[in-house]
């Protein structure tokens, strides 16, 4: 028997009104579905770290806003602009170079001793973003964002997920991590460093040569890394019984080009091949030393008895610090038997000491994310290690972006 009326073979309750424009609840929803679908496609290490990063960055920018607001006295409209807060120190020397290049008339500073992958991608930043202090920031902040992904990702593969977020959250509230908000060059290297690793971990040795050439062309750390990624293709090649002599040890030869590269471009400018030492020895008085000498200068800056104490002395102690704390971790992941890992950070800290007197040793330590992935086991066996360092590190922390923020001099 046919119906009396006819069925809409699509709607079996009967014919469908017209479509009209969408309501808000839909457009919402549509919106929501698209954002969850793109949060979806991102790598699980960007899930679990990029939303602590974004937080611990707006709290880092707080914090400068707020210190700015109850050390200036006065008006509102006296405080310094936020680009003023964190145009500090060497963030003007990394400008220059983006801006000027080497060896410039624009300027009299010795900028040979900073290597050019940072100074390069804040130019490129800059095309789109024309305030060069905020390019500067902006690549450190996707810098820091790759890097605790990878650091997240290289603990997680240890010990779990745990684990992953003790290391982040030990980089974030390291005692030095003023650095990777400023527009410095250790963020940068950072990303380099970690991702390289990653790769040698898997067995991409050519992802893992090109990124550790990255990390070479932006700080002169990326030697003591080179030394650790040889020691990690060893380790790994042999413990999956592959042969080493093989063609991806060729990518090992990458990461010492960008090295080789920078000092031929400033033989071409100054007509020194030494031209990188020359500058450290006329800017900043700095040789290669005996690590005891450099020990001996800096211990006697760092006690010099009450009538010779300057703002600078517990920088001249943090110094000491940061060399004991490399020989420190050296010893601890040498009796873990993690080879490469003692490799990097023991290259570092012998790079470090030997010098006529120590600096920039804590930025060093802070780019050793070795460091945060011990740090990360040692919480897995004893729960209260990671609030302690927490509770103890980020007040330091804290203070050090205050004193950057206000021009006083933290490394």
């Amino acid at each position: 028997m046919r119906p009396l009326h006819p069925v809409d073979p699509v709607d079996p309750a009967g014919p469908s009104a017209p479509p009209g424009p969408p309501d808000s609840a839909t457009s919402l929803a549509r919106l929501s579905s698209s954002a969850s679908g793109w949060w979806a496609r991102l790598p699980e290490s960007a899930r679990a770290t990029l939303p602590l990063w974004c937080a611990s960055r707006v709290a880092v920018a707080l914090l400068s806003f707020a210190a700015a607001r109850v050390v200036v006295e006065g008006a509102l409209g006296q405080v310094p602009r936020f680009t003023e807060l964190w145009d500090r120190w060497d963030v003007g020397l990394f400008t220059k170079v983006a801006r000027y290049g080497y060896v410039s008339p624009h300027y009299s500073d010795k900028t040979e001793v900073d290597f050019p992958a940072f100074p390069l991608a804040i130019r490129l930043v800059h095309y789109v973003v024309p305030n060069w202090i905020v390019a500067g920031l902006i690549v450190v902040f996707l810098a820091g964002a790759v890097s605790a992904a990878a650091i997240w990702r290289l603990a997680t593969d240890d010990g779990g997920p745990a684990a992953g977020r003790a290391a982040v959250l030990a980089m974030i509230f390291a005692p030095y991590a003023v650095f990777l908000f400023a527009g410095y060059s250790e963020a940068l290297f950072l990303a380099f460093a970690s991702t390289a690793w990653l790769a040698g971990r898997r067995g991409r040795w050519w992802l893992a040569g090109a990124l550790a050439a990255g990390a070479a062309a932006t700080r002169v750390t990326g030697i003591p890394l080179w030394c650790g990624l040889v020691v990690l293709y060893l380790v790994e090649r042999r413990r999956a019984g592959l042969p080493v002599l093989a063609l991806p040890a060729l990518s090992l030869a990458l990461p010492p080009l960008p090295v080789f590269g920078f000092l031929w471009y400033l033989h071409g400018k100054t007509g020194e091949w030494n031209a990188y030492t020359v500058a450290m020895r006329e800017g900043w008085h700095r040789w290669v030393d005996w690590p005891w000498s450099g020990w001996k200068a800096t211990w006697e800056s760092a006690f010099p008895g009450p009538d010779g104490s300057t703002t600078f002395t517990w920088f001249w102690r943090a110094e000491l610090l940061a060399v004991v704390l490399g020989i420190v971790v050296t010893i601890a992941l040498l009796y873990s038997r993690r080879w490469a890992e003692a490799t990097f950070i023991g290259t570092a800290t012998v790079l470090m000491a030997a010098t006529n007197y120590y600096a920039s040793g804590v930025r060093t330590m802070l780019v050793a994310f070795p460091v945060y992935l011990l740090l990360a086991r040692l919480a897995g066996r004893f729960p209260r290690a990671a609030p302690a360092y927490l509770w103890l590190s980020g007040p330091v922390m804290a203070a050090f972006v205050v004193a950057f923020t206000q021009g006083r001099w933290v490394d």
